[in-house]
């Protein structure tokens, strides 16, 4: 049987905890934790890359768990030589490196790119597809995952977001960049760039619609409110 690396990164070690109590009643035995808390989010995944020794490399984020017991064991088995695969991840992002399994030689000369601040795994999965190594989404080994969300980081991470993706459409080709959004779409026309235009249209036209709705509903809330008093 291979051996398995689950690798994690975080801020604080504190913050593993969670995945430590998940893994405690695994019913696959033969792996080992690498964690790293060093530096930027690239280069403490470049720490824990270097010190994993399994076979086969499974990449979590500190803020997800799996659904149940034989998650380590339905990797196993569904793992394939020279192949990137994606279970499946409830609340799912783009791609990312949330439950995301490997054969552990891809990474024996493969590094993440530690000049990106952000981004740095689509760069890492746009760079792989242009060295020609499958990446596949599967329907397998759950987990959950329920990032933190704030102004602050929504707006810091989005802009720097922005301006690496351009970097990386022009390094690697906007064929080999993937947005899960797109996935559903059989036009040609949708890419990652116009899909976050779609989103950004989607979303003004949403609160068009409420801001119209509340001024032609206002009538109806004012009898419902007159009726009260009376």
């Amino acid at each position: 049987m291979p051996k398995v690396s689950v690798i994690s990164i975080a801020k604080e070690e504190n913050d593993f905890q969670i995945l430590h109590e998940a893994l405690k009643n695994q019913t696959f035995k033969d792996f080992e934790l690498v964690t790293s808390t060093a530096g930027t989010i690239p280069k403490a995944w470049n720490d824990a890359i270097s010190r994993a020794t399994g076979d086969i490399f499974v990449f979590t984020e500190s803020d997800a768990f799996p659904l149940n017991d034989h998650w380590l064991q339905e990797i196993v088995e569904h793992a394939k030589n020279g192949c990137v695969l994606k279970g499946i991840e409830i609340n799912p992002t783009d791609l990312d490196l949330c439950n995301l399994v490997c054969d552990g030689s891809i990474f024996k000369e493969t590094r993440f790119d530690e000049s990106f601040r952000s981004s740095e795994d689509v760069e890492l999965f746009a760079r792989l597809r242009k060295m020609g190594v499958p990446i596949e989404f599967i329907n397998a080994f759950p987990v959950v995952h329920i990032p933190s969300v704030s102004w602050r980081k929504t707006l810091s991470r989005g802009f720097r977001s922005g301006m690496y993706l351009s970097k990386i459409l022009y390094l690697h080709g906007r064929s080999n960049v993937d947005d899960i959004n797109t996935r559903n779409f059989k036009s040609k026309k949708i890419n990652p760039i116009s899909n976050r235009i779609r989103i950004i249209a989607e979303n003004i036209l949403l609160l068009a619609g409420l801001l119209i709705g509340t001024i032609g509903y206002l009538p109806i809330l004012i009898k419902k409110r007159l009726r009260k008093k009376n």
